[in-house]
């Protein structure tokens, strides 16, 4: 049974983006600066039963870059680390993904709660071809599909000490060495449907995984 109260201070900085504004919310046009993000947190022991102390900063880095005709790539970089000792369920379970539904913040093939770290580097690439290939054959031309490839990875470290407060089981990882994973996909697909292959490149001795993998998303883009 555990209690936990976070107070995190969160901001985010885009420079020049261009946004919509609506009565009650408005969406962004983006910008072609890169976003940058910050939250800090820190545990609050004693408050409403709470029981742990600590401390977590994580940054992120995104960005967008066109290469005119031959496409663009989103670029995204995050940074995070824990500063107390905390059971596993409160630091960073890497997120993972067991539906047939692609998500573009997971790692596709990693099963739930495979790896927790208390100190962590990620980065990810999707790189849009926009129809570099695949127009120069007329059938796929004129279905307006588009090629993507993408790549994902992450390190991080643990501090076994974690373990005197509460125990991880068994199919719970530490990351001893960088996760992996790629794919290759077809996006536009009837204007709304993306499907992507993807490839699991690493931790291929772990139980229970999969080493390759078909994910499916819905995906408009403009």
């Amino acid at each position: 049974h555990l209690i936990n109260t976070e107070f995190t201070l969160y901001t985010r900085f885009a420079y020049k983006e261009k946004y919509v504004s609506g009565d009650f919310e408005r969406v962004s046009l983006g910008t072609k600066y890169p976003t940058l993000e910050l939250a800090l947190s820190t545990g609050l022991p004693g408050i409403l039963g709470a029981q742990f102390e600590y401390q977590k900063v994580v940054f992120r880095i995104r960005d967008k870059v066109r290469f005119g005709p031959f496409g663009y790539a989103k670029l995204g970089i995050e940074a995070g680390k824990f500063w107390g000792d905390l059971p596993y369920p409160l630091l960073q379970l890497h997120q993972g993904n067991e539906t047939f539904f692609y998500d573009e913040s997971a790692f596709n093939t990693m099963n739930f709660f495979e790896f927790v770290s208390d100190e962590w580097t990620s980065a990810s690439i999707s790189y849009h071809l926009e129809g570099l290939f695949f127009n120069k054959l007329p059938l796929l031309r004129k279905l307006k599909w588009r090629e993507v490839i993408s790549a994902k990875g992450v390190i991080g470290n643990y501090n076994q000490t974690n373990d005197d407060i509460l125990i991880r089981p068994e199919n719970t990882y530490v990351l001893t060495k960088p996760f992996f994973e790629g794919a290759i996909g077809i996006e536009n697909i009837f204007k709304v449907l993306r499907v992507d292959g993807l490839w699991r490149l690493s931790y291929l001795d772990n139980p229970n995984i999969v080493k390759f993998g078909i994910r499916a998303k819905i995906q408009i883009d403009f």
